[in-house]
């Protein structure tokens, strides 16, 4: 008993030393005897990670905390946020906090002292007193730290290291994130304030490991009849007889032959045991409540954990649980590591959670369209959710006045309110709010035809290329002219194949647009062959362009020219079809509905920039079965030297890059 009181003594004076330091008189860690629960279980922040449930717990949140971007922004003049990468605090914090550790080590070793003994110590170093941030070095042992005020009331922070030298270090000079506590100047140790339940858990642990290796629970017992009065010193030979007879996997269905009378009687699992396994369950699910971590998170699964709900619960595991700590995380690193003008300014820290709910992909393309839709997000802001590269003219939002762009909204809008507006003014608003239509669309697709149009041209270099190093190299292929023959003979398919999706759905969306502005849209049967006409004909394009290049540098013997070809094809054709494409096919469609309409089309230009050739076009009007240009003609503007025009001009495009379209007059 005198030793108990000596010990009570020792934690009675400490206690009484913590209250007048201001130290948290909660944190157990300071005693000298490991606290013991009611379950007799001797429970620490270190033994609690025994218990698989909990260690399951802390590791599961540290690495979420830890895995999660942790980006320093300046809030701009709109309200909007930018990343302050060039702050020397933002690689610190993002990347390496030091020379020896990663952002993700030191925020996962953080967070579990947090959810171990509720404060995580980093010290800071700088470069002079009060100077610039150059390292954030983490205090590996929480629970030595003491935290006391001075007589002047300044906080310091004391500790030894692992030599017994002791270190003092003020405010300024320690990274101090928090957990729940009652003073603001340390948090509780989550494990003090669960010790009931984590030493059940500990001790249900250890009952369960002593069952299956040292509990008497045999799984049958065989009664011999009363005349035997025992087996005496042949009961181990009996024993093993039995065991060797009947006992292992391979003859659990036997029969079995009892030629004494003995009575064979199986025992089942005890209802106690049954109750131990329940109470297993529950204490698992209560320190998953503790720390509010979903069960399905750490492998309890229930009946009502499922595929169609586990987003919903991790939604709420983001909310409820991983919010608190970030929080806590943010806090304490604008608040200590930046200066009170930084702050000022707008400087702030802030982890980037977008990324950690990622729904199924017709979930995520369901919410970006609608957001997309009333002018929210750009098609670059969605590129960037999806890890995608940013596309040319993909930052402009859209408002749903047939989704044009917001700064013409205003443009566009006026025109209705004009007085009295003629026939003619309300065809040229029809027309306006259609090229403003139709230019999104061709917006859109770009990218596809880019991608469908870097196929092709990556196709037809890579075997180009292939044949003509054998060729160099002296290894034997056909002749040249003969592969070229066959090559391109197959090429058509495999072009068709390719674009043909992008084609087909790219043209539908401007018939529609087409539709809405004339009043009138053709028929399916119609569409279906101005199509497959549409992409015959490019495939034939593209082919006899290819072909004839190739066959004049192979004609000139210059093997080396036909290599660099192919290799300037993949540098820059892609591009040029891509928007050669959306501007031709875009218009034909266009012209195509127009016609079955009876209604003739112009040839526009986009204003006065565009070049003197197809200025001298503007206005002109065909109607159905006519053409702008035909093959061989020229167009010569005043003051320019004539354009020789290959092949009839339904349509624009005029030349390369040329975006003149449409409208019906």
């Amino acid at each position: 008993m005198a030793l108990f009181d000596i010990f009570r003594r020792k934690k009675e004076k400490r206690s009484a030393e913590r209250s007048k330091s201001g130290l948290d008189a909660y944190n157990d860690f300071w005693y000298n005897v490991a606290p013991v629960g009611s379950s007799g279980v001797a429970v620490t922040e270190r033994t609690a990670l025994k218990y698989l449930t909990l260690a399951s717990c802390v590791t599961l949140i540290s690495g979420d905390v830890a895995r999660l971007p942790l980006i320093l922004y300046r809030r701009d003049s709109g309200g909007g946020k930018v990343r302050e990468t060039s702050h020397p605090l933002y690689d610190l914090v993002h990347t390496a906090p030091n020379s020896e550790l990663d952002s993700y080590l030191w925020r996962d070793s953080g967070q579990g002292h947090l959810l171990l003994w509720g404060n995580h110590y980093s010290e800071i170093k700088r470069k002079n007193y009060g100077g610039e941030i150059v390292s954030i070095v983490p205090l590996t042992d929480p629970g030595k730290i003491q935290v006391k005020r001075t007589p002047r009331g300044q906080i310091v922070y004391k500790w030894k290291d692992y030599k017994g030298r002791e270190h003092v270090k003020r405010k300024d000079q320690i990274l101090h994130v928090k957990a729940f506590g009652f003073d603001g100047v340390t948090g509780l140790s989550p494990i003090s304030m669960a010790r009931e339940t984590v030493g059940h858990g500990l001790s249900i642990q250890d009952f369960g490991s002593r069952y299956f290796a040292e509990g008497t629970h045999p799984s049958a017992t065989v009664s011999l009849p009363a005349e035997f009065g025992g087996l005496g010193d042949q009961e181990e030979k009996y024993r093993e007889t039995m065991k060797a007879q009947y006992s292992g996997l391979g003859k659990s269905h036997s029969l079995m032959i009892l030629p004494n009378g003995e009575t064979f009687t199986p025992v089942s699992i005890p209802m106690e045991d049954a109750q131990f396994i329940e109470s297993k369950i529950a204490n698992r699910v209560e320190i998953c409540g503790f720390y509010r971590v979903p069960p399905h998170k750490v492998g309890i699964h229930s009946a009502n954990t499922n595929r169609n709900n586990t987003e919903q619960e991790n939604q709420s595991y983001l909310d409820g649980c991983l919010m608190h700590w970030l929080s806590r995380w943010e806090t304490a690193l604008t608040n200590q590591l930046l200066t009170s003008d930084e702050r000022r300014q707008g400087l702030f820290f802030e982890f980037e959670t977008k990324g950690f709910l990622r729904a199924d992909s017709q979930a995520r393309a369901e919410f970006y369209q609608k957001i997309w839709q009333v002018g929210a997000i750009s098609a670059n802001e969605i590129r960037s959710l999806e890890n995608m590269n940013p596309i040319d003219g993909g930052d402009e939002k859209f408002v749903p006045l047939n989704f044009i762009p917001m700064g013409m909204a205003g443009e566009v809008q006026q025109q209705p309110k004009e007085s009295a507006p003629t026939e003619k003014k309300m065809l040229r608003y029809a027309e306006q709010r259609s090229i403003l239509t139709r230019d999104r669309i061709q917006r859109q697709y770009y990218p596809l035809f880019l991608q469908a149009a870097e196929d092709i041209v990556a196709h037809e270099a890579r075997h180009t290329r292939g044949h003509v190093e054998r060729l160099i190299q002296g290894q034997q292929a056909d002749p040249f002219s003969e592969w070229l023959q066959q090559f391109y003979r197959e090429m058509p398919e495999y072009i068709k194949r390719r674009i043909a999706p992008v084609f087909g759905s790219f043209c539908e969306a401007i018939r529609s647009a087409a539709a809405e502005e004339i009043g009138v849209n053709v028929s399916q049967d119609e569409f279906e062959r101005f199509l497959n006409g549409y992409i015959d004909g490019y495939a034939t394009r593209h082919v006899g362009s290819s072909q004839g290049q190739l066959e004049k540098l192979f004609r000139e013997e210059d093997l080396p020219a036909i290599e660099q070809r192919v290799n300037e094809w993949e540098e820059t054709r892609a591009e040029k079809i891509a928007t050669n494409e959306t501007t031709r096919s875009g218009n034909a469609i266009f012209q195509t509905v127009a016609w079955a309409a009876g209604m003739a089309t112009a040839w526009r230009i986009r204003g006065a920039q565009t070049c003197p050739y197809c200025k001298s076009l503007n206005g002109k009007r065909v109607a159905r079965g006519e053409f702008f240009l035909g093959d061989g003609d020229e167009v010569s503007p005043s003051g320019e030297a004539p354009m020789k025009v290959y092949g009839m001009r339904r349509h624009p495009p005029l030349h390369q890059k040329c975006d003149c379209y449409l409208s019906v007059v």
